[in-house]
C-alpha cells in the first residue's frame, strides 16, 4: 500500500530561483579625488536578471581599500547620464524610475582591500526587460588608484523558477 503525493509536482527547488548577478566592475572610475555626494562611476547595467524577484543581498568589493560608504541606486530603466565625479542628481522624470537603494556602510578590512555586504534587503522588484540599471554615489572623498575600480553584485530570489538562457 502506497501513498499518492500529487502535491510534490508543484514543489520548486529554491536553487532554481536564486540568481547571482556576478561581480561587475563599476565602469568609468577615475584616478582623481571624489567629493561626497558625487556620482561614483558610470551607469551599470545588470543583464539577465529575473523579470520579477527580491534582491536579497548586495555585495561591494573595495579593491582600492578605502572603506568609504557608497550607495547603489537601482533604476527600472536607463536614466539620463549623470557624469562621473560630478554631484549626483536625477531629473524629475528619472526619479520615477528608482527601484531600490542599497547602502554599503560597514566594511570588513581584508588588509589589501575591503568588502561590504548588505544582507536581508528584501527589495522586491519587476524588470520586464530582464535588466536593472544602477549608479553608485560616494559618501566620502577617496582618491582611487589606477586599476582599482570597485566591483558590485547582487543575489536575487526570483519570483518563479528561472534560469539564464
Amino acid at each position: 500500500m502506497g501513498v499518492k503525493i500529487d502535491w510534490l509536482k508543484s514543489m520548486v527547488s529554491v536553487q532554481d530561483r536564486i540568481h547571482d548577478t556576478g561581480m561587475l566592475k563599476v565602469p568609468g572610475i577615475d584616478t582623481v579625488q571624489y567629493t561626497s555626494g558625487d556620482a561614483f562611476g558610470e551607469l551599470i547595467e545588470f543583464e539577465d536578471v529575473p523579470k520579477a524577484g527580491t534582491i536579497q543581498t548586495g555585495i561591494y568589493l573595495d579593491i582600492d581599500d578605502n572603506g568609504v560608504e557608497v550607495d547603489l541606486i537601482l533604476f527600472k530603466a536607463p536614466i539620463t547620464v549623470v557624469a562621473n565625479n560630478t554631484p549626483f542628481g536625477v531629473s524629475d522624470d528619472d526619479v520615477l524610475s528608482i527601484a531600490a537603494t542599497i547602502t554599503f556602510a560597514t566594511f570588513l578590512d581584508l588588509i589589501n582591500n575591503q568588502s561590504s555586504i548588505a544582507s536581508g534587503l528584501f527589495e522586491t522588484y519587476t524588470a520586464p526587460r530582464g535588466k536593472r540599471w544602477g549608479l553608485m554615489v560616494i559618501r566620502g572623498a577617496p582618491t582611487i588608484a589606477a586599476n582599482s575600480s570597485p566591483l558590485v553584485g547582487m543575489t536575487i530570489l526570483a519570483a518563479a523558477p528561472w534560469k539564464v538562457k
